[in-house]
């Protein structure tokens, strides 16, 4: 795998979409059995990133966002994080892709933040996370989804104290364009010391460019896009082979995908991903239009 940083601000870049929304389809409970997928399915799991790579994602993401310590202790499995990590490690990278990023989510622990001992107990869960993945082989953490902004002000701590390699982090943005209460501009700061700044969101296309837009003023960092899609119902399929807009659904299909892609990478965004009920068809939307093109910034 070669350097993710000698690709900062050059080349766009698609990430692998999250393989939940599959696994689901198949009737697993990935709620309660995503690490037992990875630990005895590994297979399964493979193949699923396989799609996605064969589609055009040159990031494959592992699927590890629940494998904080605290999490796992729901399962009865917090003693099997570096299992987890390993089998899961085992399923991307043996598909040789141009880079492998591990997946982080959160920790799940509550968190005062006038509270160091608090703040501490949330360093170390993410710290354990990425030890987790020991020395093996991949390019970067990926911290996604932290629920507050001293959420994930411990979570890139953790990771820093635990690897030297890049951290990427994204948050997830409400439908006013906002995080933990605080527009994007200020919430943007806890972020700082990652690698890439992201977000995650389903704001349609004018206002996720704006977002993007904002984070490009405030950041000089290279930017990650999550793009939230959600499958569309019969009725809005319908609608949509009409060409109408489907109202609170910006994204219904991977067609969707190619003008928003467009506009973010004109925004500032290097790092493209849809996540949601994303299929290899959505990742594959992204791939085209990123195919051999550079970064704006």
């Amino acid at each position: 795998m070669a350097d993710i940083e000698f690709r900062f601000h050059r080349d766009m870049l698609v990430l692998s979409a999250p393989i939940d929304y599959r696994l689901a389809e198949r009737g697993v409970d990935v709620d309660a059995d995503m690490e037992f997928m990875s630990l005895f399915e590994d297979d399964t799991v493979s193949d699923l990133l396989s799609m996605e790579q064969i589609a055009g994602a040159a990031c494959l993401v592992t699927n590890t966002e629940g494998i904080c310590r605290a999490r796992l202790a729901h399962r009865r499995m917090e003693d099997a994080a570096a299992d987890i990590a390993s089998s899961a490690l085992a399923a991307a990278t043996g598909l040789a892709p141009q880079h492998v990023i591990c997946a982080i989510g959160p920790c799940g622990l509550p968190l005062d933040p006038s509270d160091e001992a608090s703040l501490e107990r949330t360093r170390a869960q993410y710290e354990g996370a990425v030890r987790a993945f020991g020395g093996a082989p991949f390019d970067a953490i990926l911290l996604d989804g932290m629920r507050t902004v001293h959420d994930m002000a411990c979570a890139i701590e953790g990771a820093r104290r635990a690897t030297d390699r890049p951290v990427l982090a994204s948050v997830t943005l409400g439908a006013d364009g906002t995080f933990d209460g605080a527009p994007l501009e200020n919430a943007a700061s806890c972020m700082a010391a990652a690698d890439v700044v992201g977000i995650r969101s389903s704001l349609g296309i004018d206002a996720l460019t704006d977002a993007v837009a904002t984070l490009a003023r405030v950041c000089t960092q290279p930017l990650l896009v999550q793009i939230d899609v959600a499958q569309p119902t019969e009725a809005e399929r319908r609608m949509r082979k009409l060409g109408r807009t489907i109202e609170g659904n910006p994204y219904p299909d991977p067609d969707s995908l190619a003008d928003v892609a467009v506009a973010l990478r004109a925004a500032g965004a290097q790092f493209l991903r849809a996540v949601g009920e994303a299929t290899p068809a959505y990742t594959g939307a992204l791939a085209v239009v990123c195919a051999g093109a550079q970064s704006v910034r």
